[in-house]
This record gives structure tokens, sequence and C-alpha cells, in this order.
């Protein structure tokens, strides 16, 4: 409506503004009679613009709605095949954990659409939880835990999964540069962890922990399928040795 204004206000003292439809305007100015008076060709000159400017401000929206459609139809692409391939995976290796991330979301949304301004304290804690179990259960199945430690003396034990994360993800990496990535994608979702741990304990609204676990919750979708297409190309190879 601002702009409709702007647009159609003339300069005069009075502020008038014109409200005649693009219709009436069209007509007024290439069909109807034309004023040669100097009010009568200020009046038609008045109309054109508000026309231009209409359509300028079309081309203007179609444009910037054409940008964000191809913008969604890249991100579809990109993250909706990666989604395919993780779910496949994540299907076909633990199955059980497919239900745990719907479990998080909908435990979450529910705490949320009951109270947004009420504490969700122990539902963030228990969204938490569930994305750390769901991170230790992926490690669990692609380096079960070992007696015997590392070559650089770090615990293997199931309580110590990062460690066993990371020295799946040196063995498995074909690169150190790939290792690296993938090693500061689990350090940074550990710290995430943490903080949203903290979080939790100071009873942060419904609505807030729902964000806050919702980025957790996406942050350990994308490391699991790391975890997991590392897996897959590191048996690829190995196959093909």
């Amino acid at each position: 409506m601002r702009e409709y204004i702007r647009d159609r206000t003339k300069s005069d003292d009075a502020g008038t503004v014109l409200a005649h439809s693009l219709a009436n305007i069209e007509y007024l100015t290439k069909q109807a009679p034309l004023d040669r008076t100097s009010a009568g060709l200020e009046a038609d000159f008045t109309l054109r613009q508000i026309a231009e400017r209409a359509r300028l401000r079309t081309f203007s929206y179609l444009v910037a709605w054409e940008r964000r459609f191809g913008y969604v139809s890249v991100n579809e692409s990109i993250f909706g095949g990666y989604k395919e391939h993780v779910d496949k995976m994540l299907a076909e290796g633990v199955p059980e954990l497919v239900e745990k991330f719907t479990a998080v979301y909908r435990r979450m949304n529910e705490a949320a659409a009951s109270n947004p301004d009420g504490p969700a304290g122990e539902e963030l804690s228990h969204a938490l939880t569930t994305c750390r179990r769901i991170l230790e259960a992926v490690v669990d199945h692609v380096l079960p835990p070992r007696s015997e430690p590392s070559e650089s003396g770090h615990k293997l034990d199931r309580p110590a999964y990062r460690n066993r994360l990371f020295q799946f993800i040196k063995e498995a990496s074909t690169s150190r540069t790939t290792a690296d990535v993938t090693v500061a994608l689990g350090k940074g979702l550990h710290e995430r962890y943490v903080a949203i741990g903290e979080l939790a304990n100071k009873g942060v609204h419904a609505s807030v922990a729902l964000q806050a676990a919702n980025l957790c919750a996406l942050n350990t979708y994308v490391l699991c399928g790391e975890i997991l297409l590392l897996q897959q190309q590191a048996a690829d190879i190995g196959s093909a040795e």
C-alpha cells in the first residue's frame, strides 16, 4: 500500500493520490481525446508515469521471483539428493535411527505448539540426548568398540565414541584434507551439544528451544551422512582393489 500511494501521489502541495485503475489509465492515455492545454498535458504525463512505474514494479517482482524460484530449485536439488542418499544408507545400516530423528522433531514441535513461551528445558535435554545417541549409534555401526587403544593411545571402548569417530575418519578418509573437514564438523557438533546443554539448564522458552533442537538435529543428520558416505567410499575402494 505504501508503494501504491508513493507511485500515485502528485507532486502538488495537496498531495493528491490518483486512484485510477491501470485499465482506466490505459484508456485515458491511448484512446481518450488528449487535452492540449498545459494542465491536460501535465495530467496525461502523470498518468503515463503511473503506468510506467506499475510496469517497472511488476517486472522487478517477476525477476525477483524468478531468482527465488531458481534458488529454491537448486537447493532442493542439492539437499534433496543428499537427503535421499543418506536416508537410504540409514535405512540399510541403522534403520532404527530414522524413527529417532522423527521423535526429536515430534517432541519439540509438540512442546512449542502447546506453550511457546513456557520453559522447555526437559524437552530440549531429551532432544539433545537423542541426537547424541543417534550419532553414537552411527559410530557403533561404522567402528564398533575396541578393547585395544589407538596407535596414539586413545581409548576406543564403548564410552569413547568421540575417539572412535575420529579414528574411523582417520582410517576411512582417502586424504588428509577430507579427514580434517569431517573432524572439524564432528568437533563443531560436540561444541553445539555442550552449548545446547547449557541452554537447556536455563529453562529456555519452547520456541527458542525448538529452533536450537532443530539445528542440533540437522547438524547431527549432516554429520551422520558424512560418516556413512565415508564408510561407503572406503568399501567401494576396498572392493575395487
